[in-house]
Protein backbone atom coordinates (compact mmCIF):
# COMPACT_ATOMS: atom_id res chain seq x y z
CA UNK A 1 0.00 0.00 0.00
CA UNK A 2 1.22 3.54 0.52
CA UNK A 3 1.61 4.10 -3.20
CA UNK A 4 0.15 7.41 -4.31
CA UNK A 5 -2.48 7.70 -7.01
CA UNK A 6 -0.85 10.44 -9.06
CA UNK A 7 -3.22 12.24 -11.36
CA UNK A 8 -2.12 15.03 -13.67
CA UNK A 9 -4.82 17.65 -14.15
CA UNK A 10 -4.95 20.63 -16.48
CA UNK A 11 -3.90 23.70 -14.50
CA UNK A 12 -7.04 25.49 -15.79
CA UNK A 13 -9.09 23.21 -13.50
CA UNK A 14 -7.02 24.02 -10.41
CA UNK A 15 -9.74 26.19 -8.83
CA UNK A 16 -12.42 23.52 -9.34
CA UNK A 17 -10.58 20.47 -8.04
CA UNK A 18 -10.69 21.11 -4.25
CA UNK A 19 -14.49 21.39 -4.26
CA UNK A 20 -14.80 18.42 -6.62
CA UNK A 21 -12.72 16.27 -4.26
CA UNK A 22 -14.61 17.54 -1.21
CA UNK A 23 -17.83 16.42 -2.89
CA UNK A 24 -16.36 12.98 -3.55
CA UNK A 25 -15.59 12.66 0.16
CA UNK A 26 -19.23 13.56 0.80
CA UNK A 27 -20.18 10.78 -1.66
CA UNK A 28 -18.33 8.28 0.54
CA UNK A 29 -20.51 9.35 3.48
CA UNK A 30 -23.65 9.14 1.31
CA UNK A 31 -22.74 5.62 0.19
CA UNK A 32 -22.10 4.48 3.76
CA UNK A 33 -25.42 5.95 4.92
CA UNK A 34 -27.23 4.36 1.99
CA UNK A 35 -25.64 1.00 2.76
CA UNK A 36 -26.74 1.28 6.39
CA UNK A 37 -30.30 2.03 5.21
CA UNK A 38 -30.14 -0.62 2.47
CA UNK A 39 -30.88 2.13 -0.07
CA UNK A 40 -29.30 0.43 -3.06
CA UNK A 41 -31.00 2.79 -5.51
CA UNK A 42 -29.22 5.80 -3.95
CA UNK A 43 -25.89 3.97 -4.24
CA UNK A 44 -26.60 3.38 -7.92
CA UNK A 45 -27.28 7.08 -8.43
CA UNK A 46 -24.03 8.08 -6.70
CA UNK A 47 -22.10 5.51 -8.73
CA UNK A 48 -23.70 6.76 -11.94
CA UNK A 49 -22.81 10.38 -11.17
CA UNK A 50 -19.26 9.40 -10.31
CA UNK A 51 -18.92 7.40 -13.51
CA UNK A 52 -20.17 10.39 -15.47
CA UNK A 53 -18.19 13.22 -13.90
CA UNK A 54 -14.85 11.82 -12.74
CA UNK A 55 -13.37 11.48 -16.22
CA UNK A 56 -14.25 15.08 -17.05
CA UNK A 57 -11.89 16.18 -14.29
CA UNK A 58 -9.19 13.65 -15.18
CA UNK A 59 -9.99 11.05 -12.52
CA UNK A 60 -10.55 8.13 -14.88
CA UNK A 61 -9.84 5.43 -12.30
CA UNK A 62 -12.43 6.94 -9.97
CA UNK A 63 -14.94 6.99 -12.83
CA UNK A 64 -14.29 3.31 -13.49
CA UNK A 65 -14.94 2.47 -9.84
CA UNK A 66 -18.16 4.52 -10.01
CA UNK A 67 -19.32 2.54 -13.05
CA UNK A 68 -18.60 -0.73 -11.28
CA UNK A 69 -20.50 0.54 -8.25
CA UNK A 70 -23.46 1.52 -10.40
CA UNK A 71 -23.48 -1.94 -11.99
CA UNK A 72 -23.19 -3.60 -8.58
CA UNK A 73 -26.13 -1.56 -7.30
CA UNK A 74 -28.21 -2.52 -10.34
CA UNK A 75 -27.37 -6.17 -9.58
CA UNK A 76 -28.05 -5.62 -5.84
CA UNK A 77 -24.55 -6.97 -5.13
CA UNK A 78 -23.74 -5.64 -1.65
CA UNK A 79 -20.37 -7.39 -1.57
CA UNK A 80 -19.23 -5.62 -4.76
CA UNK A 81 -20.67 -2.29 -3.60
CA UNK A 82 -18.65 -2.61 -0.38
CA UNK A 83 -15.51 -3.47 -2.34
CA UNK A 84 -16.01 -0.41 -4.58
CA UNK A 85 -16.56 1.80 -1.53
CA UNK A 86 -13.27 0.59 -0.06
CA UNK A 87 -11.54 1.29 -3.38
CA UNK A 88 -12.95 4.83 -3.49
CA UNK A 89 -11.82 5.49 0.08
CA UNK A 90 -8.34 4.16 -0.63
CA UNK A 91 -8.14 6.12 -3.88
CA UNK A 92 -9.10 9.37 -2.16
CA UNK A 93 -6.72 8.81 0.77
CA UNK A 94 -3.79 8.16 -1.55
CA UNK A 95 -4.59 10.78 -4.18
CA UNK A 96 -1.87 13.16 -5.31
CA UNK A 97 -2.95 15.78 -7.82
CA UNK A 98 -0.36 17.41 -10.07
CA UNK A 99 -1.36 20.47 -12.08
CA UNK A 100 0.29 21.10 -15.43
Amino acid sequence: MGEKNRVTIDKDLKDLIPRYLENRNKDIIKIKEALAQNDIKKIGVVGHQLAGNAGSYGFDQLGNIGKRMENAANAQNIEEITKCLQEIESYMQNLEVIFE
